[in-house]
């Protein structure tokens, strides 16, 4: 009877640890965005979505909200990133934007492992995209800037 009960919990154990795992598989980052510091006071934060429909907002520094905030954001709000990353074909876009200039934040931004670092003279469509995830974390704090 001993071993029986053993066995079961070594069982029960070796299920939730599978579980688990496929749960972590199974969440996967499909979108980011990321701005660096500049020599002043500029926005430093992270914004993570997951194919999930989870979302993290990591307030670094100059944020009006420092710390770290889950989300649950919506299917639709996914798409409305996706499509307008599929409509300015942001997968061929260049990996860098840049120039020989001082003081600039950076934006990195990453849909579907394509990252694209944008320090300087990034198309306006690009732009476009970067604001549409901004404006969707913005919504989600309450706050109408970062």
């Amino acid at each position: 009877m001993r071993y029986i009960f053993v066995f079961l919990v070594i069982l029960y154990s070796s299920c939730n640890l599978s579980s688990s795992s496929t749960y972590e598989i199974q969440k996967k980052l499909i979108i980011s965005l990321n701005k660096t510091a500049c020599f002043g006071t500029c926005p430093v934060y992270k914004i993570k979505i997951y194919n999930n429909q989870s979302a993290i907002f990591e307030g670094i520094k100059f944020v009006e909200k420092e710390g770290s905030y889950n989300f649950k954001i919506s299917k639709k709000e996914i798409n409305t990133i996706l499509k307008k990353a599929k409509k300015i074909n942001f997968q061929k876009m260049e990996d860098e934007y840049t120039e020989l200039i001082t003081d600039l934040p950076t934006t990195y931004i990453m849909i579907n492992n394509k990252q694209i670092k944008d320090y300087y003279g990034a198309p306006k469509e690009l732009k476009e995209l970067e604001e549409i995830i901004e404006n969707i974390f913005l919504n989600k704090l309450g706050l109408n800037s970062f």
